[in-house]
């Protein structure tokens, strides 16, 4: 489902409705979010201008006066609404998004200019979000921002941005990296820029959409930018491969290891020969992980179908010491498949107290999912044009490094050497004389267990096997 907001500062505005629908055709919209109409009553005919000939529902709020107003619309093919919560300054809907089991809660935000009745605000939303269940996006007008780096020529209000990064923390919401622009909103005279239009969701919201992405676009019809919320991944290609811990615990892990370190290598240099030895088990260790991650899942639907049957019996009649025994094993095996996911799920999560063995699994997804945020490429600016095709974004920074890396000069003027101090003989030798495995055994055990040198991992496991031996 993919979502839009927009402060059009004006319903009735020349091309206000054709931008609207601009908008909802070239991305796709499901459910968009404006506000500031500015009619006290805005007619049933000026709101269907905003939608295209597909079937359409709506909530909206007046202005008071000239002042404010919202609407909230969707296609009724993506949403089933089934409550709404209106207020001056927001529109909660409540439904069901097609496809969807969990409820989605969607909030049309238009925030008061006047400080005390933002922080009201805050406060009714909050309880809100507290009693209605779902997974909950805001989008709109804020009128607040979280940090001095979201104002420019604009005066920081330290404490509005206290009272609002609280609410967001105390309703735990979060935010996708927005791309396009970096503010969203400019004053007529073009002096004053601030980012007062946001998409904030909560956990589960990102839980299920990890890769959706959050694009603010241009200017054209307000000082406000519209800003589009796509939940559609946008595939830059297979993910890197990465070694987990949990892993080197399982059967076959070594063998794997050792079958790359056999493949024979004809090179005389011996980093091409390390090389050639990592790659080997590299691909050594995906056949085997495909094969182990499948014979798990057998394995694992094979427990829970068991423990199910047991479970059935048992409210029949009693379970014979032989089930029990059974019960219990199923039992076992599917808590130590959750236990080594556990453990992946901590390791990307880099989370350094690992050894306190804590194993809030909804803490450490949404710290992946946050890792995951901050790291996403939403688009790049390339001759003034925002574009976001994955293979357009790759080749563009591959031409990027490749001029950072080139050689700028030709022909380099050549040092002498005379009057330079030089090594001994003795002392030169030491350079490139080979390392011992005790050296090499301690360098390694001195970084910890939760480190890995090397690319993913792969050379702690090799030295580790070697350290065996």
């Amino acid at each position: 489902m993919n979502f839009g907001t927009y402060n059009i500062k004006g319903a009735g505005g020349v091309g206000k409705a054709k931008a609207i629908r601009g908008l909802i055709s070239k991305f796709g919209l499901n459910f968009i979010a404006i506000q500031e109409t500015q009619f006290s009553d805005l007619p049933e005919r000026i709101i269907r201008r905003f939608w295209d000939n597909t079937a359409v529902d709506y909530v909206k709020v007046n202005a008071n006066g000239r002042s404010g107003g919202l609407i909230s619309m969707w296609s009724t093919g993506a949403f089933k609404k089934e409550m709404e919560v209106t207020k001056q300054n927001f529109i909660l809907v409540r439904g069901k998004v097609t496809g969807e089991q969990e409820d989605m809660v969607v909030v049309n935000v238009y925030a008061s200019t006047n400080q005390s009745s933002r922080r009201q605000l805050w406060n009714e939303l909050l309880e809100l979000k507290q009693s209605v269940q779902g997974r909950w996006i805001l989008l709109g007008d804020f009128n607040e921002v979280r940090y001095p780096e979201d104002r420019f020529n604009s005066q920081f209000d330290a404490g509005g941005a206290l009272c609002f990064n609280n609410f967001i923390m105390n309703a735990g919401l979060q935010e996708y990296n927005m791309g396009g622009k970096r503010f969203t909103y400019m004053s007529g005279d073009g002096r004053n820029l601030s980012k007062i239009d946001r998409v904030l969701v909560c956990g589960e919201f990102i839980m299920r959409w990890p890769d959706a992405t959050l694009l603010a676009l241009n200017r054209d019809v307000s000082d406000h930018c519209p800003l589009v919320l796509t939940t559609i991944a946008n595939s830059f290609g297979p993910t890197p491969f990465r070694v987990f811990h949990s892993w080197m615990e399982a059967n076959g892990f070594d063998e794997a290891i050792k079958k790359g370190l056999d493949v024979p290598c004809e090179s005389n240099f011996k980093d091409e020969c390390m090389a050639i030895k990592l790659k080997a088990i590299k691909e050594e260790l995906k056949k085997w992980r495909s094969s182990e991650k499948a014979n798990e899942e057998d394995q694992l639907a094979i427990a829970n179908e068991n423990i199910q049957k047991l479970e059935s019996v048992a409210e029949s009649r009693s379970l014979t010491e032989q089930e029990i025994g059974s019960w219990q094993e199923y039992k076992k095996a599917v808590k130590e498949w959750q236990l080594a996911k556990t453990k992946d799920l901590i390791q990307q999560s880099r989370i350094k107290w690992i050894a306190l063995g804590d194993e809030n699994s909804t803490f450490f997804h949404a710290v992946v999912n946050s890792h995951k945020i901050r790291n996403k490429v939403n688009g790049l600016w390339i001759d003034g044009v925002w574009i976001t095709e994955a293979n357009v974004i790759k080749e563009s920074f591959k031409l990027a490094f490749k001029e950072k890396f080139k050689e700028p000069i030709h022909s380099r003027p050549r040092l002498g050497m005379e009057g330079f101090k030089r090594l001994m003989d003795n002392e030169s030798s030491k350079l490139i004389e080979q390392f011992k495995e005790e050296e090499v055994r301690k360098a390694v055990w001195e970084c910890g267990g939760d480190k890995a040198p090397g690319p993913d991992g792969i050379t702690f496991s090799v030295i580790k096997n070697i350290g065996k031996s």
